[in-house]
């Protein structure tokens, strides 16, 4: 602001400078500084940084003159800084605002107010906001003729959602920002725009049902005092149409189906919580990638799966460093030409129950892709039908020692027809059923295992190739039924006499319609590890195979009459739902789970547990009743709550309403 005329070059208040350098430096500043002090300023200025009367941050400007001013062009200057403490080298980054505006006060005695409004910033922090305002000439030396600075004060309700577009059931959580940062009395919150307050917590979760846009109001006391501000259609929420980008909340049925149009992502701190029944087709070349939480749970309602395909090619579902408890249960995918689930970098996933088939790869894993990752569960899947140009189109792990049970992996195609582990990926590969896959290699394998010994054991395994490329040495299998023979405790080489395979190898023969179990006649039946810890859900031996096991898989008759392979879990049911003030919570637990701790607790939507109605216990009681409070008698408000059951073989959950 100012012209200078040497170097160095001092300043002081517009009207005096100071050249040079030297022993004659600190005599000069000290002269222009008690020359400075000796002046008396010809206004008086109160600032406050506060909120105006609609609720925006505003600097509110006070100024009374105690002598004429007799320069021309003045102008107030508005300046905001952002982080700065004295001290600091980098002044000048921390101005955030700069602002001016005509000054016409020029007479003592004359009175002015002024207000400057600020577009506050997600990224500022109130409590290292500065304002500095300044009456100032712009002609000539620019002489200040006076100055104030102030913090923020006063209230200011401020909040933040980590999602505002969605499909139904949306779900957002808010997180009040507001000032001060201590000392508030109560939160209020309107999530709909009704004039109705929803929500007392400080930094509430809401599941919006039904579509449209939606207002949202938080207002925030301080002793007495009240302040609120309103974000006009802040929230949109839509049907399940057209879908992408951030993804939260609870997918129901009811907006069958959902179109994932372009990339959808669930960001680290988001959950995606999807229903049994739920239809979701992807666009060509779109992927769900998942960092934060996903729970795709169709097991309370085995007829009504849970669907991930595409009239084209999607490129699957890719976990990404997640360490949160996500889940694929009792759902189908199919029709991804990357891999149909990935799974990276440390996260966490278990993929129980589901139909994997008609997915395409060339160097990925075509139905699951695992890399450097040690907490996946892989088991009760059907794995059939897919193919892979250059890899395996069933399971390929890098860096992964996972545990791999209990899987129908049949009628693949690919080099490597079933599995491929590198990188020290020593998995436990148990009561697994892997037959009639086709090796498009050189020379046919089933397995390749690169610098990875993984253990198999209670296996049937059925290929007319070599079983095994391992150049590092040779897994370890032990009772397992496998094709030519191999060297280990309890293996057998015989026709495992399953009750309908398909008649050839490879993905041109549908896995899916063919039966796997075992003939009462099969040598692979109670032919398993006698350790009791392996035994059948019925207490017998372990039967080789995916039906063996104490996580076997069972068959039941299908709505055709037929017979068919399914994952038979504990389940709940739920009556009446909604409900108020009490609801039944039924128990339908596997011979299996009987016998073992069960826990049943009840949740809100954002997680919190609200009570638990058993703990870890054998139970006797078929059915429980929740009376709608919490763990310290309170009643509780209405809303959407979720009862989860945890048995030594599921974990399930079950949504419920509460209405009053």
């Amino acid at each position: 602001m100012y012209g200078v005329s040497g170097i160095p070059h001092c300043q002081w208040g517009g009207n005096l400078n100071y050249v040079g350098g030297g022993t004659s430096t600190l005599p000069a500043y000290i002269s222009r500084y008690n020359t400075l002090s000796a002046e008396n300023s010809p206004a008086e200025m109160t600032l406050e940084l506060n909120t105006n009367e609609t609720g925006q941050l505003a600097f509110l400007l006070d100024v009374t003159l105690t002598a004429n001013i007799t320069t021309t062009n003045n102008k107030i200057v508005y300046v905001l800084t952002h982080n700065w403490e004295p001290g600091q080298s980098s002044y000048f980054a921390s101005v955030v605002s700069y602002e001016q505006e005509v000054f016409n006060l020029t007479t003592a005695g004359e009175t002015g107010s002024y207000e400057h409004v600020i577009t506050m910033a997600s990224n500022w922090d109130l409590t290292k906001l500065k304002a500095v305002a300044m009456i100032q000439t712009f002609d000539g030396t620019h002489k200040i003729h006076q100055a104030a600075t102030a913090g923020f004060s006063g209230l200011l309700p401020m909040f933040t959602a980590n999602i505002t577009e969605g499909p139904a059931y949306l779900g957002v959580q808010f997180t009040s920002n507001s000032f001060p940062q201590n000392g508030i009395d109560s939160w209020e919150w309107d999530f709909d725009g009704d004039g109705i307050f929803d929500s007392t917590e400080e930094n509430p979760y809401h599941l919006y049902l039904t579509p449209g846009d939606y207002d949202v109001t938080l207002r925030i006391t301080v002793d007495g005092e009240t302040a609120e501000t309103t974000s006009a259609d802040l929230i949109h929420v839509t049907d399940g149409s057209n879908v992408s980008g951030a993804l939260s909340g609870m997918w129901v049925s009811d907006f069958n189906p959902y179109t994932i149009t372009d990339d959808a992502n669930i960001p680290a701190g988001n959950e995606l919580i999807i229903q049994p029944g739920v239809e979701m087709y992807f666009e060509s070349g779109v992927r769900l990638t998942v960092q934060g939480k996903l729970v795709a749970d169709a097991s309370s309602s085995p007829e009504e799966p849970i669907i991930f395909s595409s009239n084209s090619n999607w490129e699957g579902i890719r976990f990404m460093n997640t360490t949160e408890a996500n889940l694929i249960q009792n759902c189908e995918l199919s029709n991804a030409n990357l891999t149909a689930i990935s799974i990276e970098t440390g996260s966490m996933v278990d993929v129980i129950g589901n139909k994997l088939f008609n997915n395409s790869s060339t160097s990925a894993g075509a139905a699951i892709d695992v890399s450097s990752c040690t907490d996946v569960l892989i088991s009760r899947n059907i794995i059939s039908n897919n193919t892979s140009s250059s890899s395996t189109p069933g399971i390929k792990c890098t860096g992964s020692p996972i545990t791999i049970s209990n899987n129908i992996i049949v009628n693949n195609t690919g080099t490597f027809s079933g599995m491929l582990m590198t990188s020290a990926s020593n998995a436990l590969i148990e009561n697994n059923t892997i037959a009639n896959n086709l090796s498009t290699n050189g020379t046919p394998y089933l397995f390749y295992f690169f610098n990875s010994f993984p253990t198999i054991i209670n296996c049937v395994i059925v290929d007319e190739g070599t079983v095994f490329f391992a150049p590092f040495g040779n897994p370890s299998v032990t009772y397992s039924c496998i094709t030519g023979g191999f060297s280990g405790e309890g293996n057998i080489d015989a026709d495992p006499l399953f009750a309908n395979p398909t008649t050839g190898n490879g993905a041109e023969y549908n896995g899916l319609d063919a039966y796997w179990w075992l003939q009462s006649t099969s040598p692979c039946i109670d032919a398993g590890n006698p350790d009791a810890a392996y035994n059948d859900p019925d207490g017998t031996r372990n039967d080789m195979g995916a039906f063996g096991g104490p996580n076997a898989l069972e068959v039941t008759v299908g709505n055709d009459g037929n017979p068919v392979a399914v994952v038979t879990n504990s389940s709940i049911d739920i009556y009446p739902n909604p409900f108020n003030p009490s609801t039944s919570i039924a128990l339908n637990l596997t011979e299996n789970d009987k016998h073992h701790p069960v826990s049943v607790n009840i949740y809100n939507i954002k997680g919190q547990l609200v009570k638990t109605l058993i703990d870890n216990e054998v139970v006797n009681a078929n059915t429980l009743v929740w009376n709608g409070t919490d763990n310290y008698g309170n009643r509780i408000s209405s809303g959407m709550y979720f009862a989860k059951v945890n048995t030594q073989s599921s974990n399930l959950t079950r949504k419920m309403l509460l209405l009053k």
